[in-house]
């Protein structure tokens, strides 16, 4: 008798049930995968393609303002010559136009002007076929980020009168507008134009076949463009090998076709389009969940420092809820503190709202305030008053200062840390000299003329040397009693030498240029007192009235919180992944971790490490979230070290390179600006450097808080 195979005891069908899950199971995954991957880059496509469309837009501006301007002198030398002269308000207009164009100030009623015919009483003097249809694209999208237009949006918006405002409501009803118009119409003219083979010449061109002499493949990538199908590689082939092809006998049309061909693949096809219908059809498939989602994974980050701020941003795009926590309410760059301490730079060049800094990532919810601890059985940080549930912790706590066991010196020689130590040690430095002015007794002014740094790290010989700058060539003129140049700064390193991370040679460097600057620089001196008259070195008392810590740092109390011993340090010990051992889902960056990640090697307590860090950690709990496996160990990649001096004078190691004096300062100043957060932040910083550099001044010498407790 045969077996019935509808028996739930039969082999094979137990078998196939079996298997039938599971082969399901790993479609969805795979399908999955690809709709991920899709996702993945068409975010990469769209965060690239708005980048390079800002800087088309300036190029396109640029072109079309030196276009309008040989116009013009071509206009002037055709009026000189044997032509009626043009009226005074097209010349008027065809004069500023490029400089306006050209700065993107007003750009939208400038490109009306244009093409509504303003300066056409003059023969030739109009912009024709592809310059015309950038201008339509530079009136109804704008000039783009780079533009003066938009850095004074924001403000326009809130001037209280009624036209200003009305014209800032057309302004964004034109963008919206904008996103739905003009890649459709770029797109449908761009393939007629290219297909027919004669640019803008014939324009517009007839519906007859005689005038389609483009190549087939050409015409099949016009069809592709004209659809919206592929558009961003099917512009940028078109640009590529079509344009000098088809359009080689009408040369005047090229660049602006190429110009707008790349508009449209950094903008991409529009909502009206087979690349749109794909990518809704991808997003329902995947069906990502939303963010404001309590069941999402919750992601607390503790420190708005260089590693915190990279772990966030490192999820950007993972499907979970942030919260950063912070007792401050900016992101400081530590690098330039002591240029706020030296009178230099001011603390809001240097420093940005944290909720700035993240505005535009959603999926990020700021706290202000102070963690007292964590509770990693329960999975919740503890503040004064309240506690916030994770499902994963990255403690980027940064580091605080050390006096080795001498606590009681911090009331003498302060450190640098945050904007409160900078601004109270500017406080402290330009009291000493308005005490000095107001001094009698010799020995009493010499002494508070005198600047004792413990420290020569980056941080002191960069302060040592600032402080001898100003004292130099800052305050000349200023005072009456007293020269401030006569000045004492003593820069005290218990190490044979200074910047001990640098080479011997940078080293010997940068403590010749120090010298230079008449800074008394002693080596292997060990301080064993500071009290508020001076400071003992060696044994050797230094009559100083103002001293600055610079010598030592040990981590935050993040290893106390997890109830874990800590290294010498007081950091807390990570794996290789940057996990904390014993704390499932917890994880330590930066200052706060004792990590090998360097070839085997510790992690230095420097901003890139700390980058570097957040963002490995980011990448660790995005693949948790996705099930996916952990990405490969983490390995600190060191870039090199940079300090600088003085005016002309710096030390840089990029790993075989080796450079002091000014290439060295240039190239100091050009990466300090590169790695500032902000667009204002870097200009200001810029001019501030500019005017100091010129005219031998700073311009925050300000005393703040209270001066009988500087």
């Amino acid at each position: 008798m045969s077996e019935d195979p509808s028996r739930p005891d039969h082999p094979e069908l137990g078998v196939a049930e079996t298997a039938a899950p599971a082969a399901r199971s790993v479609r969805q995954e795979r399908v999955s995968a690809v709709l991920e991957g899709w996702e993945a880059v068409g975010r990469w496509a769209v965060f690239t393609g708005g980048v390079v469309r800002v800087g088309i837009l300036l190029m396109a501006r640029i072109w079309l303002s030196q276009a309008i301007f040989v116009h013009q002198i071509m206009a002037m030398m055709r009026a000189t010559g044997f032509s009626e002269a043009p009226s005074v308000g097209s010349t008027l207009i065809q004069s500023v136009a490029p400089l306006l164009l050209a700065s993107g100030l007003a750009t939208r009623p400038v490109a009306l002007l244009l093409l509504l015919g303003v300066g056409r009483d003059v023969s030739e003097a109009h912009l024709a076929g592809p310059q015309a249809l950038l201008l339509v694209w530079l009136l109804i999208g704008g000039a783009g980020p780079l533009s003066l237009d938009f850095l004074l949006r924001a403000g326009l918006a809130r001037v209280p009168i009624r036209a200003v405002r009305s014209i800032n409501r057309l302004y964004a009803a034109s963008d919206a507008l904008g996103e739905r118009v003009l890649p459709l119409g770029a797109r449908v003219i761009l393939a007629i134009a290219i297909a027919a083979g004669t640019g803008f010449a014939m324009w517009p061109v007839p519906f007859t076949g005689e005038l389609v002499t483009a190549p087939w493949w050409t015409l099949v990538l016009c069809w592709a463009l004209l659809f919206g199908l592929g558009t961003r590689p099917v512009a940028l082939i078109l640009c590529a090998f079509a344009v000098p092809i088809v359009l080689s006998a009408n040369t005047s049309d090229q660049f602006e076709i190429s110009l707008l061909l790349l508009l449209i693949a950094a903008t991409g096809a529009g909502r009206v389009s087979f690349d749109a219908l794909a990518s809704w059809w991808a997003g329902c498939r995947l069906r990502i969940p939303d963010r404001r989602d309590a069941k999402v994974p919750h992601v607390v980050v503790v420190g708005g420092g260089f590693g915190g701020i990279a772990a966030v941003r490192g999820l950007r795009r993972t499907s979970c809820r942030i919260t950063l926590i912070d007792r401050r309410n900016h992101h400081v760059f530590q690098p330039l503190l002591y240029q706020v301490a030296t009178a230099a730079l001011s603390p809001a060049d240097i420093a940005q709202p944290i909720r700035s800094v993240l505005r535009d990532q959603r999926n990020v919810t700021v706290r202000l305030g102070e963690v007292v601890g964590v509770d990693h059985v329960a999975r919740e940080v503890l503040l004064p008053a309240d506690r916030i549930g994770f499902d994963y912790l990255i403690l980027a706590t940064g580091a605080q200062h050390s006096y080795f066991g001498k606590d009681e010196w911090a009331a003498y020689a302060p450190g640098l840390k945050s904007i409160e130590d900078a601004t109270a040690m500017r406080s402290r430095m330009l009291l000493a000299f308005e005490q000095a002015e107001s001094e009698e007794d010799a020995a009493k002014r010499e002494a508070w003329l005198t600047f004792v740094v413990v420290g020569g790290g980056p941080t002191g010989v960069e302060l040592a040397g600032a402080l001898a700058e100003l004292a130099r060539t800052g305050l000349d003129k200023e005072y009456r009693a007293i020269d401030p140049a006569t000045a004492r700064v003593v820069l005290v390193q218990s190490a044979p030498r200074v910047l001990p991370a640098f080479s011997p040679v940078l080293s010997a460097h940068a403590e010749r240029s120090l010298r230079d600057l008449g800074v008394d620089v002693r080596t292997e001196a060990k301080v064993t007192r500071i009290d508020q008259d001076g400071v003992e070195v060696n044994g050797v008392r230094i009559a100083a009235r103002t001293a600055f810590w610079a010598a030592g740092v040990a981590a935050s109390p993040a290893a106390k919180w997890l109830g874990l011993a800590g290294d010498k340090s007081g950091r807390v010990v990570v794996d290789s992944n940057l996990a904390v051992r014993g704390c499932p889902g917890v994880f330590a960056i930066g200052d706060t971790a004792a990590s090998d990640g360097w070839a085997g090697a510790g992690v230095p307590g420097l901003a890139p490490a700390a980058k570097q860090q957040g963002r490995h950690s980011a990448d660790v709990i995005r693949a948790a979230i996705k099930g996916h496996p952990s990405p490969r160990a983490f390995e600190y990649h060191h870039y090199g070290n940079l300090a600088t001096i003085g005016r002309l004078a710096a030390v840089v190691e990029v790993r075989r390179l080796r450079l002091w004096g000014a290439p060295a300062w240039w190239l100091w100043g050009l990466a300090h600006v590169l790695l500032l957060t902000g667009g204002r932040n870097r200009a200001t910083v810029v001019l501030n450097w500019l005017w100091a550099y010129f005219t031998y001044r700073r311009g925050t010498r300000l005393i703040t808080g209270n001066t009988m407790d500087a």
